[in-house]
């Protein structure tokens, strides 16, 4: 029996977003660590700080962070012990829970968002504005088609 020596081809895009995902959340969780929150938690806590106007729902996290509904009560609820978020009754429908930051979470979020503008400008050095611009609008069109890419891909597998 012979083994080949079968290497990855090197333009591949899931191994590198990968690589970049689990850097990311290494070094968000290492930046948070001091605040004794994850990086799950830390990129929650820049969610609801940009979206403290109209704040979100459960469902909104779930959809934005592509996580299931029992991972994202999870989350929410260990949040919530730590004393970073608190519910509030939706006025327009009171089956929905709207998610508030506590000022605790506030202060943590403001922490975390000047930690990960500080990995942002590491991640993006020597590029140019061009270049970012164009790298976000790529990367962009690579989550529309991830979005879309699941049941496809498991269904080609199957067949």
């Amino acid at each position: 029996m012979t083994t080949t020596n079968r290497t990855e081809p090197a333009d591949r895009l899931g191994p590198k977003v990968k690589f970049i995902a689990n850097s990311f959340r290494r070094i968000a969780d290492e930046s948070t660590h001091e605040l004794g929150i994850t990086g799950a938690q830390s990129f929650l806590l820049g969610y609801l700080h940009c979206h403290e106007a109209q704040p979100p729902c459960q469902r909104d996290i779930e959809e934005r962070f592509n996580i299931k509904h029992p991972t994202a009560t999870g989350l929410l609820d260990r949040m919530a012990e730590r004393g970073l978020v608190y519910f509030r009754e939706d006025e327009s429908d009171r089956r929905r829970k709207r998610i508030l930051l506590t000022e605790k979470g506030a202060e943590a979020a403001q922490h975390t968002k000047d930690r990960l503008d500080e990995l942002d400008a590491r991640l993006s050095q020597g590029f140019t504005a061009e270049e970012l611009s164009a790298l976000n609008a790529l990367l962009d069109r690579v989550v529309e088609n991830a979005k879309t890419a699941g049941g496809k891909c498991r269904q080609q597998e199957g067949e």
